[in-house]
């Protein structure tokens, strides 16, 4: 039986890429890595139109959804609507996010403290613009090292 190696990327549709730009770069630290099919020819033939973001090892990309999303309520701040987005921080980092999320004015639930004998520490959780859920956290195995983010020409 074929295994899968690893998770190469993970998609997440948005309603503005400059809202989730400003909001996936200037809150929580991630370097845009590159932008694909801005062309009208190719929008039309019913390619995604989306940027790529890099967060560490996490390669991860911003699509414009095709069409109307429903949303949680506004003052919902934690779920899965089918996917959450999680990011990790280093623990000694964290407080430095929840001030990040703190100043930008996100509204977020936590730190929320998780059982003592799994990997997770804390986490808060809170949406992006578009309303997609999203959490951050601290692991307490933060000392295992992964590998280098790979040279991506992304296209």
């Amino acid at each position: 039986m074929a295994q899968a190696e690893t998770l190469s990327h993970s998609g997440i549709c948005v309603h503005d890429l400059k809202e989730a730009q400003e909001f996936y770069c200037g809150v929580l630290g991630a370097e845009m890595k590159g932008a694909v099919n801005f062309y009208t020819e190719d929008t039309l033939n019913g390619r995604s139109v989306h940027q790529a973001y890099a967060l560490g090892d996490y390669l991860f990309a911003v699509a414009l959804a095709p069409d109307f999303m429903p949303m949680p309520p506004k003052d919902q701040l934690r779920g899965a609507m089918g996917v959450r987005h999680a990011f990790t921080v280093a623990k000694a980092r964290f407080d430095q996010m929840i001030e990040s999320l703190t100043r930008a004015e996100v509204p977020f639930e936590g730190p929320v403290d998780h059982p003592e004998n799994g990997p997770f520490g804390q986490s808060v959780y809170f949406k992006d613009p578009s309303g997609n859920f999203l959490e951050i956290l601290w692991r307490r195995d933060e000392d295992v090292t992964y590998a280098p983010i790979p040279d991506l020409d992304v296209g």
